[in-house]
């Protein structure tokens, strides 16, 4: 998939110009989204007494002074909210009660919010106190200052991405009929348009309300519609490609009834071999993605001592990855060659990375779900890096031979095809072969172009199946 990362090449020869394979990896697909826990999706939250509290303390925190809080895991990037929910309990009869500021890494301000006693419509009640950081902006530290005299308590602080889209929670995955699937919003927004394969469930929906048989919750910043996933798709088959739309954005995801089926299709006698794409992306993509069409032109009968399982994968942070990790272990395969959408190039990536990390762009690159990381490791107790397990020699020539020009890339991005690449390594060690191929963006696709990345994606499946 897109990345937002694209690693150094090697310098060109004085005069030229090196292009790496996977320039233009990114298509840009930014905002923020929430999740089903009452705070903004991709917020960091941090609890009071963590971060202002004495040593041993619990639960809400009385701030006095001035509370420094540095941000875990480092710095955010973006267009952001840092918002604190606070309790004033006593204050002046006049002049400042509270302030909260927001700093980069230098200790300059870059915005703050002054809770005076004439803005503070009633004490002993919780509000939130929200600072909004208009251009983009490196937050690092926020400070917390209550003025003397005053009395005021701190539940937590957290930030989040200032976009705030809809989302489907909890995401790509298997659901019975009593589950519950959750759309979240911005408050005041409404969903305009939900699809089941393309089928409109909005009145669906609208009726279930009507009914009490889903339920709308209103937050501080958004709101969410509950309800049983048999109710709203009572005749749903195995797969349910969900969409939902709201003012200026989109989320899609998959719902499965069961998981996915060890189908594989080929030679009888063949290898076992899991291949994988992606669904369209951003989630309110316009066109198929190359990955996808390449792994579904592929002709298994055209493979020989190799058998196929094909999948199109949600273009989800982690829930990718964990679907092919259960795959693999259920299915037993011996290859897994994962493609994905890439820039200019067939990319044959040799390296994946232990980090999930799209925050230095302005506000992330979401997924289709909305999911934004910066800096967050993909497997906290792994190594920073993970050889390809494919024959990437072989497959190289294959594709020579079949007309193509790949090209070696050591940096996949930090985005869903490196944490599906970086986590099918770690599954595949000592069981067998696995790696990930990029195919060229690519938005139009007649007969001729799905049977080259048919082809494409045969050879290097032949290639690995063939090599020793």
């Amino acid at each position: 998939m897109f990345a937002a990362l694209i690693g150094a090449c090697a310098e060109a020869p004085e005069g030229e110009q090196t292009v790496a394979p996977n320039d233009g990896l990114l298509r840009d697909f930014i905002d923020g989204k929430y999740d089903a826990a009452g705070h903004p999706l991709n917020a960091k939250v941090l609890e009071a007494h963590r971060i202002c509290g004495a040593p041993g303390a619990t639960g809400i925190v009385e701030v006095r002074g001035t509370c420094d809080i540095a941000l875990p895991e480092g710095a955010d990037y973006g267009a952001l909210t840092v918002s604190a929910r606070i309790r004033v309990r006593q204050h002046q009869s006049r002049g400042s009660i509270v302030t909260l500021s927001a700093l980069d890494q230098s200790g300059r301000v870059l915005g703050n919010q002054n809770l005076t006693v004439s803005r503070l419509r009633a004490a002993n009640t919780w509000i939130d106190l929200p600072i909004n950081l208009e251009d983009t902006a490196q937050v690092a530290r926020v400070t917390l200052h209550v003025e003397p005299g005053s009395r005021v308590e701190l539940e937590y602080l957290e930030v989040f991405p200032k976009r705030l889209g809809v989302v489907v929670s909890p995401g790509a995955g298997v659901y019975s009929d009593t589950d519950k699937i959750t759309f979240e919003l911005p408050k005041g927004k409404k969903i305009e348009r939900l699809q089941a394969d393309g089928v409109d469930l909005r009145p669906v929906l609208d009726r279930l309300l009507s009914e009490r048989r889903a339920t709308v919750i209103n937050t501080a910043f958004r709101t969410l519609i509950e309800v049983r996933v048999g109710d709203l798709l009572p005749a749903r088959g195995d797969l349910t490609e969900l969409r939902v739309h709201s003012t200026g954005d989109t989320s899609r995801t998959q719902i499965r009834r069961a998981p996915v089926p060890c189908v594989f299709e080929g030679d009888p006698a063949g290898k076992k071999v899991l291949v994988t794409g992606f669904q369209p992306f951003p989630a309110d993509g316009w066109h198929e993605n190359v990955s996808a069409v390449g792994v579904t032109a592929l002709d298994p009968a055209a493979l020989r001592g190799a058998r196929v399982m094909r999948m199109v994968l949600p273009v989800e942070y982690d829930r990718a990855a964990a679907t092919i990790a259960e795959v693999i272990d259920r299915c037993q395969p011996s290859s897994v060659l994962s493609f994905g959408q890439g820039g200019g190039e067939i990319a044959l990536e040799e390296f994946a990375y232990n980090l999930q990390d799209t925050g230095e762009l302005s506000g992330g690159a979401a997924d289709n779900r909305g999911i934004i990381r910066a800096a967050h490791p993909i497997a906290v107790d792994a190594p920073a890096t993970r050889e390809t397990l494919l024959p990437l020699d072989a497959i190289e020539n294959a594709l020579i031979d079949a007309g193509e020009q790949p090209q070696r890339s050591q940096d996949p991005g930090r985005y869903i095809c490196n944490n599906v690449m970086f986590s099918n390594l770690g599954k595949m060690a000592f069981r067998g072969k696995a790696g990930f191929i990029h195919l060229p963006y690519t938005t139009a696709f007649d007969d001729n172009e799905r049977a080259r990345w048919g082809k494409v994606v045969q050879a290097a499946v032949q290639a690995t199946v063939d090599a020793p």
